[in-house]
């Protein structure tokens, strides 16, 4: 008997937000002592509730579900089958998750990819950190790296929500303070960037655009690398649920409401300077702007 998990488009966004309903949904399967999970795309409509939700149109919402909600479960080694379904749901599978689904379209249900629900779980002992590379993805990455030791930069250069973008310029010069020093610099380029301006390219480095393109060589990109580097975005969610080493910087950002303290401690339970409890020794978040002087803190601490 597997968990049946339902995530519907009418209620809950496409974005990376997905992998938080994944974990949520992996926790009430690790507490239900089931073997694994049976995930439910329901996608006959979209929602259009948050300011993301308003930047794309239908088409690319659609598409979106295929590149980022499609690829996610690629992560998770307990998801025995994704299926999509582009009409209503007929018949629910039991058990399920959520418990409440389905909702009442129009109606806003408690949200099934809130991190409070995967707090409250892990403080009862459920795993929050499962998401694995397949054994393949590691060896093309392997394949490409050579076993050579490097470190990854992986930049934020989207369109939308552009304050918190990567000082792009810093990361370069701190990109520089590494290689100086014998560190490989691998740097992953935004996904849009490498289909709009390629603002990656304009720089001396090593950028390994198949990262940007395939989750599950990203994963396996960090899961070899002496650490990680990065600033307050989606796709770290990644990151957030394996055991890779991280630094995020740029954790908060003036008048967007998802990148306040308050929103983050409302939804994360910390405070400025703080990492979420379940993060390893390895894995922080920096509570400070990525300005060439934060960055150069950390180029003396990266040992290849």
């Amino acid at each position: 008997m597997a968990l049946n998990a339902y995530y519907d488009t009418r209620q809950a966004p496409i974005t990376f937000d997905f992998a938080y309903f994944l974990i949520n949904a992996e926790c009430y399967r690790q507490a239900s002592r089931l073997p694994s999970i049976n995930l439910n795309i329901i996608c006959p409509a979209f929602r259009n509730l948050s300011p993301r939700d308003k930047e794309y149109e239908d088409s690319e919402k659609a598409w979106r579900v295929h590149h980022i909600v499609g690829q996610i479960p690629k992560l998770l080694p307990t998801v025995r089958e994704t299926k999509f379904q582009y009409d209503e749901v007929q018949q629910i599978s039991f058990p399920n998750y959520p418990t409440t689904y389905p909702y009442t379209v129009g109606k806003d249900p408690l949200r099934p990819y809130s991190p409070t629900v995967f707090r409250a779980m892990h403080e009862k002992g459920c795993q929050i950190q499962p998401f694995e590379a397949s054994s393949h993805a590691k060896k093309l990455v392997r394949n490409y790296t050579r076993g050579h030791p490097y470190v990854t930069i992986s930049l934020r250069t989207t369109g939308f929500q552009t304050e918190r973008n990567s000082n792009i310029d810093a990361w370069y010069k701190f990109s520089l303070a590494l290689r100086e020093s014998g560190v490989r610099v691998l740097v992953i380029p935004d996904f849009e960037d490498t289909f709009s301006n390629r603002t990656a390219w304009e720089y001396d480095w090593d950028v390994v655009d198949f990262a940007a393109h395939d989750l599950d060589l990203r994963l396996a990109l960090y899961e070899d690398a002496v650490d990680n580097f990065t600033v307050n975005n989606g796709v770290s969610a990644v990151l957030f649920f394996s055991k890779c080493s991280f630094k995020m910087f740029k954790m908060t950002v003036q008048g967007i409401q998802t990148t306040t303290a308050e929103y983050l401690k409302a939804n994360w339970d910390v405070d400025p300077g703080e990492t979420p409890s379940f993060f390893q020794d390895n894995q922080k978040w920096v509570w400070q702007d990525d300005t060439v002087e934060n960055l150069m803190a950390y180029a003396t601490l990266t040992k290849a």
